[in-house]
């Protein structure tokens, strides 16, 4: 008897591919995923650049000066622009006029010369304002945003008992030759 070599079978196409048993592939799963966490630390890295700024640290201080000085600021010309008394109505409101600027000062001017003058004066009218409270909703290093909340008092000829009313403006100002300069306010 001969022993004939017996033929072995022939591998499929799956089987040749395969190198060792021991080989894995990495699923597109696993890729994703490492890509979303890189993607996730760079976003990361690049807030904290942003918060921080390049020397890496961050200037609260100076952040908390500004965000006072802003508040404090529209508050104080919140005041001089709605308040007055009709006895001295022009010079008060002109007087206001100085923290204001842009476009929104002419504005405000002929505002106060063909209404509001005229008005206090026929009326009588004498407006008491004060700021219940001031928020600053944005501040940047030349220009800012506020949300004032103010009480009113007002007295006039025709009525005589005070009438007390409350109101929000929003307020937005700019740094100019180191002074906070309204340049536009709207009710709110």
């Amino acid at each position: 008897m001969t022993s004939a070599a017996i033929p072995e079978p022939a591998k499929d196409a799956t089987e040749a591919t395969d190198v060792s048993p021991n080989s894995k592939r990495v699923s597109p799963l696993a890729i994703i995923l490492c890509v979303i966490s890189a993607v996730a630390i760079a976003l990361a890295a690049v807030s904290a650049y942003l918060y921080f700024g390049p020397d890496g640290t961050r200037d609260t201080a100076a952040i908390d000066q500004t965000r006072d000085e802003v508040a404090q600021a529209s508050s104080d010309q919140a005041v001089a622009m709605f308040q007055y008394d009709y006895n001295n109505v022009d010079q008060q409101l002109h007087a206001a006029t100085d923290g204001l600027t842009g476009d929104f000062q002419g504005t405000f001017t002929n505002l106060i010369e063909s209404v509001i003058i005229p008005g206090a004066k026929e009326k009588s009218l004498t407006v008491q304002v004060v700021v219940q409270g001031a928020a600053v909703l944005d501040a940047e290093a030349d220009s800012a945003t506020t949300m004032l909340f103010l009480n009113q008092i007002t007295t006039s000829s025709e009525s005589p008992e005070a009438v007390a009313s409350g109101s929000r403006v929003k307020m937005s100002l700019e740094k100019q030759d180191g002074r906070w300069l309204v340049n536009n306010v709207q009710p709110f």
